[in-house]
């Protein structure tokens, strides 16, 4: 029987075998990838807790990195954050909360250096200036 819109069946299996041979071949480095070398990772994961120097914890501390104003990170309510860094480029960490001391952490090795504990002193001024104004408005106003 001849097949005038089709191909014939015998003339198909070896078009598509040689198909995927020649998709194989062109991309060398699916047949040489060594399991045994992992690449290394392009960016690492920083986890960290401030306190201060009393030992509790700053909830909302501002962790950021000097230069890139695109990380950056706030701490939780126990002070924990996390931050992705480049993994093989040493970074400053810039923290800072209020009534505090900002302060200035170097990291070299962002791949083997993990759970910093960062304590922050305090300055000893209170800023209780906007939350006393911020109460008497709310005693004029009710907001």
């Amino acid at each position: 029987m001849l097949y005038p819109t089709r191909l014939r069946p015998a003339l198909c299996r070896p078009a598509l075998f040689l198909l995927i041979l020649t998709l194989l071949l062109a991309r060398p480095g699916w047949a040489q990838q060594n399991p045994t070398t992992p690449s290394a990772p392009a960016s690492v994961q920083l986890t960290g807790q401030v306190v201060s120097s009393t030992g509790q914890p700053l909830a909302g501390a501002a962790v950021g990195v000097e230069g890139r104003k695109l990380i950056s990170a706030s701490a939780n309510s126990e002070g924990s954050f996390l931050l992705t860094l480049p993994a093989n480029e040493p970074v400053v960490l810039l923290v800072s909360f209020p009534a505090h001391e900002p302060q200035r952490v170097e990291i070299r090795s962002p791949l083997t250096e993990k759970n910093l504990l960062i304590t922050l002193q305090s300055t000893g001024k209170q800023t209780s200036k906007a939350l006393r104004a911020r109460q008497k408005k709310y005693r004029r106003t009710g907001e």
